[in-house]
C-alpha cells in the first residue's frame, strides 16, 4: 500500500555538524506535525550542496544553506509536493556575536525557519 503520509526532509552536508542540524530541524519539523495532529511521518536524508532533483511523487521538504560561517548560517525551506507543486520560504539567517555558531544554536535556527515559512506548513497539513 503507498499510502504513507510521509515528508522526505532532505538536509545540506554543507554545514558544521551536519547531523545536529538535520536533527533540530527534524525535531521542529516532528512538533510542527504532532501540533497539528499530523499522521505523516518524517523521512530524513542528506544531500549534497549543489540542488538534487526532488523524489518523484514524493513529498519533499529540503533545507538550502546560502551561507555558513563561524558566526552565521543561513537558508530558505522549499517544499515540493508529490503532485509537483513547489514553494519556496523567505531567507532566514541566525547571527551570533561573541561566540561561534555551534549545534546548539541549530533549534533556534530550525523553528525560525518553519516559522517563516506558513505556507509550507500548511502545505504540510494538507
Amino acid at each position: 500500500m503507498s499510502s504513507d503520509p510521509g515528508v522526505v526532509l532532505q538536509c545540506p552536508t554543507n554545514a558544521p555538524e551536519p547531523d545536529a542540524l538535520c536533527e533540530a530541524l527534524a525535531a521542529a519539523l516532528e512538533a510542527v506535525l504532532t501540533e497539528a495532529e499530523s499522521a505523516r511521518h518524517i523521512r530524513r536524508s542528506q544531500i549534497p550542496p549543489a540542488k538534487s532533483p526532488p523524489i518523484a511523487d514524493t513529498d519533499t521538504l529540503r533545507l538550502v544553506l546560502s551561507d555558513v560561517r563561524s558566526d552565521r548560517i543561513s537558508g530558505h525551506l522549499t517544499w515540493q509536493s508529490g503532485d509537483g507543486s513547489a514553494l519556496t520560504g523567505p531567507e532566514v539567517a541566525l547571527d551570533v556575536m561573541d561566540t561561534t555558531l555551534s549545534a546548539k544554536m541549530y533549534p533556534r535556527f530550525a523553528r525560525g525557519l518553519l516559522q517563516a515559512s506558513p505556507k509550507i506548513i500548511k502545505s504540510l497539513h494538507d
